[in-house]
């Protein structure tokens, strides 16, 4: 479900294998990525690229876990977010709710692909 690749104290995440963020995983994200953002000092970047559609489950999953991010010291950010994507969170209203980065790619160590 999730592509996991670290940097020093970055870590980049992405979906795997998937198109959207909804209903049918949202909770198995969630909980995959509170673990990573529980350590101070750490930051989180969602790759959003091929990302189509978010529900309003998934849309919830990344608002909590940008607040967990805060309350432990640690960064969550979201790039390469597509333009349907990018609308549905202008409709919504989350655009100062959620943060934003521009993607640096890194020399990609894969730690774990999990499902």
């Amino acid at each position: 479900m999730l592509k996991i690749a670290k940097e020093g104290s970055q870590y980049r995440v992405e979906l795997f294998q998937v198109n959207r963020l909804n209903t049918l995983f949202s909770e198995l994200v969630k909980a995959q990525l509170k673990e990573l953002v529980e350590e101070p000092g750490i930051s989180v970047i969602f790759n959003l690229e091929g990302i189509m559609f978010i529900d309003s489950s998934g849309f919830d999953v990344l608002r909590t876990i940008t607040e967990h991010a805060w309350q432990h010291g640690s960064e969550f950010k979201l790039c390469n977010v597509t333009a349907d994507v990018k609308e549905l969170m202008v409709l919504m209203e989350l655009e100062g709710e959620l943060a934003f980065s521009t993607y640096v790619p890194t020399r990609e160590k894969i730690l774990v692909v999990l499902d």
